[in-house]
């Protein structure tokens, strides 16, 4: 008896961002532990960076798979503020990466704010860039290659997203 794959569509749906991280980066196929771990990285230093209401406001817009990585290790009671300027940010993201220096911490927070402003609604990146103190803000969108305010629903994934029900409210 055939047994039914109900994880398919969110295995599915991780490994398409994997894809887009892998590719990104310009990593060989084979590669994609480096990727996880890239997109791990970048995904804890953004989040960590976040308050606790803008952490659980992104982490619903994650497909399911990924939201896991994103919520792994984290703690309700963190300080965001630790994480002030640039150097810092991109600093976060060297730690999460070690030990494997091989990955540019800069390119891996690139990658995966690409991705997030392919897959995450404007309104919530723009609560999200709103939280960052300016040096930050500033380096998201040079990261991202323009202001968020630029950006509007024609700009959005043009594939219909996977909607996802969390139970969380605001």
């Amino acid at each position: 008896m055939a047994q039914p794959h109900v994880f398919d569509p969110a295995l599915s749906t991780a490994n398409t961002w994997l894809r887009q991280v892998m590719t990104s980066l310009d990593l060989p196929a084979g590669d994609e532990g480096r990727a996880l771990h890239a997109l791990r990285a970048g995904l804890h230093s953004l989040r960590d960076r976040l308050p606790a209401a803008e952490v659980i406001d992104l982490g619903a817009q994650l497909p399911t798979l990924i939201r896991g990585i994103y919520f792994e290790g984290w703690k309700l009671t963190h300080d965001p503020s630790r994480i002030r300027d640039r150097s810092e940010m991109i600093e976060r993201v060297r730690k999460e990466l070690a030990p494997d220096m091989r990955l540019d911490p800069v390119d891996v927070l690139r990658s995966v704010i690409e991705l997030l402003t392919e897959h995450v609604s404007v309104g919530e990146l723009k609560d999200i860039v709103a939280t960052f103190p300016k040096p930050i803000a500033s380096l998201w969108q040079d990261l991202s290659g323009h202001a968020l305010d630029t950006l509007s629903s024609s700009q959005q994934p043009k594939k219909p997203r996977e909607t996802h029900r969390t139970g969380y409210s605001r």
